[in-house]
């Protein structure tokens, strides 16, 4: 049986491993979007949220943020506030995908990396809604471990008892898994509605 200390420190290490995954991924996202950026613009403009004058700046900021934020959260600098701004670019992304759905629209997303084209999905939305909650989590209750500067302690200071993370642990692993199963029952029934 695991005393306290080790609960924390399980939870510490899964919250590590979900620091470095989501930095791996916007470093890998934004890396391929800032070579072509002509793919970005094209995206950008097929959204059709942002008014056209704000595409060009789009354009290149949002692949440059999301390396910066990529790579500074992956190194431990200001990781509380990082992942906050990551957790607030991910709701974007995911309102702007489900505003397009509701629309009727489906499109390239434009997340770049594939030879084939990805199309718009709620399972995107899904996926997104995920990365974001654990992206606040580390917002909240950031990692200590593999920091080279902390900034804060996090955006709220958060107490959780030792004998809690366990149950806490579980229910987020429970809610990740809740949310494939979702996404990915919502993509077979899009499948078979364009079957029909």
């Amino acid at each position: 049986m695991m005393n306290d200390a080790g609960l924390t420190g399980t939870a510490a290490t899964i919250l590590l491993i979900m620091r470095l995954c989501i930095a791996g991924a916007f470093v890998r996202a934004g890396a391929v979007k800032l070579a072509d950026l002509n793919e970005v613009r094209l995206a950008i403009t097929n959204y059709q949220i942002l008014p056209a004058g704000l595409t060009g700046v789009a354009t290149v900021s949002v692949p440059a943020v999301e390396v910066t934020a990529g790579l500074l959260l992956l190194l431990g600098v200001f990781p509380a506030e990082v992942a906050a701004v990551l957790a607030a670019l991910l709701v974007c992304f995911s309102a702007a995908i489900a505003v397009n759905l509701a629309r009727g629209r489906v499109f390239d997303c434009g997340c770049g990396g594939s030879a084939a084209p990805r199309m718009i999905s709620w399972q995107h939305v899904a996926v997104n809604t995920v990365l974001a909650g654990s992206a606040t989590v580390i917002a909240i209750v950031p990692p200590a471990s593999l920091d080279l500067f902390r900034g804060t302690r996090g955006i709220v200071a958060v107490a959780v008892p030792g004998g809690s993370v366990l149950p806490v642990t579980l229910a987020a692993a429970l809610v990740f898994i809740l949310t494939r199963l979702l996404a990915s029952a919502t993509a077979r029934g899009a499948l078979r509605v364009r079957r029909s």
